[in-house]
């Protein structure tokens, strides 16, 4: 019998900042369908149980369709889910890379200042799928476009185990000010993570652990989502778009609000951990 196989696309455009995330996002609930309902599925090294496969395979899809909309003018963003691994491939039409071998130097990016202001262009993007994904591809015509494929074969349990707290009780202690609404107060975290680049987030924050950033705008919500962070927390007293707390809400992400500074945050969030 042939191995089955799903395939899902979604289309990119180019600069449309507000939406990054969206496909990966819209991927992911689609193969975890597919991991419990499908029979094919069922019962395999992708089952639900094991949540490493999606942690993973998010991680490179943002990456990938964060490139398109941060550096061409569009591109297709393609997922086939087969019985034994995930499969990524994303074209895009626009400038191309002009070297490579640059691009995956660590630090070095062409991003705009607009991308820059928003939390990306790191010079991080495509090392994380490298590092992430069990294969990668890369190919690239100047003036013409990119096509990346990468896959994700086999889970990895690389998290450290912690003692997990509740978020109310995080709130309370750091005398916090609760930004959303109708979110569950009872979720736990087990560690916490301070950076204000997506792309360090996404390759270094551990799942369901607490987010310290100054960074407001809606980007925000679509790491949190992939990294499964249930709780984000803003220094600063900074100012919170109104769409950013509606994206929060309609993904079940707690989004609260602090006077200090992210050093002195930082410090009382370390030391609360370690007193458990």
């Amino acid at each position: 019998m042939a191995e089955k196989i799903k395939i899902f696309q979604f289309p990119i455009k180019g600069s449309d900042f507000d939406h990054i995330g969206n496909a990966t996002i819209e991927t992911r609930k689609l193969v975890k369908i597919a991991f419990e309902k499908e029979e094919c599925f069922k019962n395999t090294s992708f089952s639900d149980s094991n949540r490493d496969f999606l942690r993973r395979f998010g991680i490179c899809a943002y990456e990938a369709e964060a490139n398109v909309i941060i550096h061409a003018h569009y591109g297709l963003f393609k997922t086939i889910l087969c019985c034994k691994k995930i499969k990524g491939e994303v074209i895009d039409r626009g400038p191309g890379i002009p070297s490579i071998l640059n691009a995956l130097t660590p630090g070095f990016s062409t991003a705009s200042e607009t991308a820059k202001s928003l939390g990306f262009g790191a010079g991080v993007g495509l090392n994380n799928i490298q590092k992430i994904a069990d294969f990668t591809m890369l190919h690239s015509e100047k003036g013409k476009g990119t096509s990346l494929q990468f896959e994700v074969w086999k889970a990895k349990d690389n998290e450290i185990g912690r003692i997990a707290m509740k978020i109310k009780q995080i709130i309370k202690v750091l005398k916090l000010e609760l930004v959303t609404k109708n979110v569950d107060m009872e979720k736990e975290v087990k560690s916490a993570y301070s950076c204000d680049l997506l792309s360090n987030v996404l390759a270094k924050a551990g799942n369901e652990s607490t987010w310290l950033t100054v960074q407001t705008n809606i980007n925000i919500i679509g790491v949190a989502t992939i990294k499964r962070i249930p709780i984000i927390i803003i220094a600063e007293n900074s100012t919170i778009p109104r769409q950013t707390i509606v994206k929060a809400e309609e993904n079940g992400i707690i989004i609260a609000k602090g006077k200090e500074d992210t050093f002195t945050i930082s410090g009382k969030l370390y030391e609360l951990f370690q007193k458990e």
